[in-house]
């Protein structure tokens, strides 16, 4: 009866929260007074105190608790609330508290790189948030290269800067033919990582403009193309991806009117709801459906809204998370939202809940007063890219880098906008890397780096 009032007392005072419990302290020692279902007690300084196993008991793996084993290495590869996780042997092991490592650290990050080729199911078992952004983000190669480039022509502060941009991750653009082809090793590459696609091959794209025009030949095209990058992400449903659908396109079926535009609405509505039919329906992918920037769309919230909302309809069992803003555009971050929350009241009135929102950070670090898309003198870099940014701001999913800085608009010749004085002379192709604007963006980057 007296151990039975000294646990009650005891158990009634508490403590505080600790690694070994949510509201006793870790013992000091391994003296065990007490055993129930949440495992070992001690009593130090008159008070209980919780065993720590995983230094009292070298054998004690808590995670196997959770049908996992322990790692035999320390690399940390993801966290959640149940502690820290490795991958070894193309298997999720539960890294033990106060690991030190008992494998050399190049072994340990062979064995990750491995599992990029081989995915297991174990994987997903682990609780992820809905919003991809939480993820850790995949610098991806293609702009890392672009960027050695400028960095071999830098020197002193300006290449340290050019340095640290190098590894700011950025999103991947499917807008060429043989984009599919790239798909697999983007996300061999990234692994557990976010990779963040940007579908761009619509047909007749950039119909109201010159700078980037092309696109598949037609709707069947497209849609083969829509089917083999579909095809390539089935191959890995451990992956975690973000898909960005068609950039200005929203844009172009709300305002433009010259005949070039009129003639393929039609096509482009069934493009995009094609789209978001396939990408929409598959569990390790999140789509945005990009609207444009609030520079062009806001004052036409409302004609946005009924066309996504006809675009959705027309989706099948295909599902968007939300709208993607302000791509390859300079719109400060808090006109963006401003349109963010007028478009998404114009969405629910018809229908359309629960949008969140994302919006491209890559080139918004100036806003120089010019209306001008091309290679806009003045611009910087802008707000690295984070998930959840702005408790203020609860529509937004994150912050992205999604338009490539450091890659042309457009060629100066190619477009009677890209010859004005506000932008940037001597411009190579669109989607070519342009060293002077780089360099630009980087002396104007807000934050600096």
């Amino acid at each position: 009866m007296k151990f039975s009032a000294l646990i009650s007392t005891l158990f009634a005072a508490g403590a505080m929260a600790s690694r070994c419990h949510p509201s006793y302290p870790c013992c000091n020692g391994c003296n065990v007074e007490y055993t129930d279902t949440e495992g070992n007690w001690g009593v130090e300084n008159f008070d209980w105190c919780f065993i720590d196993e995983s230094r009292c008991n070298p054998g004690y793996c808590k995670f196997e608790a959770l049908g996992y084993s322990c790692c035999k290495g320390c690399e940390v590869v993801y966290s959640d609330e149940d502690g820290n996780w490795g991958v070894e042997n193309q298997q999720w092991c539960g890294i033990r508290d106060n690991c030190t490592p008992n494998v050399p650290a190049t072994s340990a990050r062979t064995t990750t790189r491995t599992t990029t080729t081989t995915r297991t199911t174990t994987v997903n078992s682990l609780p992820t948030s809905d919003n991809f952004f939480e993820n850790e983000l995949y610098s991806n190669y293609k702009f890392q290269g672009e960027v050695d480039q400028s960095i071999q022509r830098l020197s002193g502060s300006l290449q340290e800067k050019a340095k640290k941009v190098k590894y700011v991750p950025t999103a991947a653009w499917l807008a060429w033919s043989g984009a599919t082809n790239e798909v697999a090793r983007y996300l061999n590459e990234a692994g557990s990582k976010t990779v963040v696609f940007v579908l761009y091959m619509i047909p007749t794209r950039d119909c109201n403009a010159g700078g980037s025009n092309g696109g598949a030949d037609n709707l069947s095209t497209y849609q083969g193309y829509v089917n083999s990058i579909y095809n390539t992400i089935n191959q890995y449903p451990n992956s975690r991806i973000v898909m960005i659908i068609e950039p200005d396109t929203i844009g172009n079926l709300v305002t433009a009117n010259n005949a070039n535009c009129r003639n393929v609405h039609d096509m482009h509505k069934q493009a995009l709801s094609y789209a978001i039919s396939k990408f929409g329906t598959q569990k390790n992918v999140r789509v945005y459906l990009d609207a444009a920037h609030g520079g062009w769309l806001n004052s036409s919230a409302d004609r946005t809204a009924e066309v996504i909302a006809e675009i959705l309809r027309n989706a099948g069992n295909g599902k968007i998370r939300g709208i993607s803003t302000n791509v390859s555009n300079y719109q400060p971050v808090y006109s963006e939202y401003q349109y963010h929350q007028n478009l998404n009241r114009a969405l629910e009135s018809r229908g359309v809940r629960g949008m969140k929102f994302i919006v491209d950070t890559s080139r918004n670090g100036r806003n120089p007063s010019s209306a001008t898309w091309c290679n806009l003198k003045g611009a910087g870099l802008g707000a690295r890219p984070q998930a959840n940014p702005d408790p203020n701001m609860p529509l937004l999913d994150a912050y992205v880098w999604i338009k490539t800085p450091g890659e042309s608009d457009s060629a100066s010749s190619a477009d009677p906008v890209c010859r004005n004085s506000d932008s940037l002379q001597g411009a190579p192709a669109a989607g070519s890397w342009f060293h002077d604007y780089f360099v630009m963006l980087l002396e104007n980057a807000n934050p600096p780096f």
